[in-house]
């Protein structure tokens, strides 16, 4: 596994323990890239919770979970992983939640509290990526319950 690969588990598995924590169940997240998309990795939604409407400010924190985990990994402010073109869907999809400053502060803040207080548990969850390259809502929650029930 590359550098990069590795990057970019970590970024997809902040994104699923977000989700996790935040109560959202997703269908799978993978770090299988594609080419039509443009993307590296992914967390899908189940198809069904399309017509669903989560609160934007809790999938906010799921969305810059994933960033502040990169940045984590690579020792750079959350901030910087904005930049660039590579970040140009994390931020298309933080423009359209249309939160207010202070809910992108909240959400930050937020997402960065679960990058700190589940760091172990996101290195898991990007492990398990790295080894099977996609893992559905369950084989996440299942790292998720064994790894609270070790801490406890």
């Amino acid at each position: 596994m590359t550098d990069t690969d590795w990057i970019v588990a970590i970024h997809e598995a902040g994104h699923a323990v977000a989700a996790i924590r935040a109560g959202l169940v997703f269908d799978q997240v993978s770090v299988l890239p594609d080419e039509s998309l443009e993307i590296d990795g992914a967390l899908y939604w189940n198809e069904s919770d399309a017509e669903i409407v989560m609160p934007p400010e809790l999938l906010a924190v799921v969305l810059l979970a994933g960033p502040c985990a990169e940045a984590h990994v690579r020792g750079l402010r959350a901030d910087r992983m904005f930049d660039g073109v590579a970040a140009t869907q994390d931020r298309e999809a933080m423009a359209v939640l249309g939160l207010s400053e202070q809910q992108f502060i909240a959400a930050t803040k937020e997402a960065l509290a679960i990058i700190e207080r589940d760091w172990a548990l996101i290195e898991k969850v990007a492990e398990g990526l790295a080894d099977h390259e996609r893992l559905d809502y369950e084989d996440v929650e299942f790292i998720v319950v064994a790894e609270n029930q070790a801490s406890n």
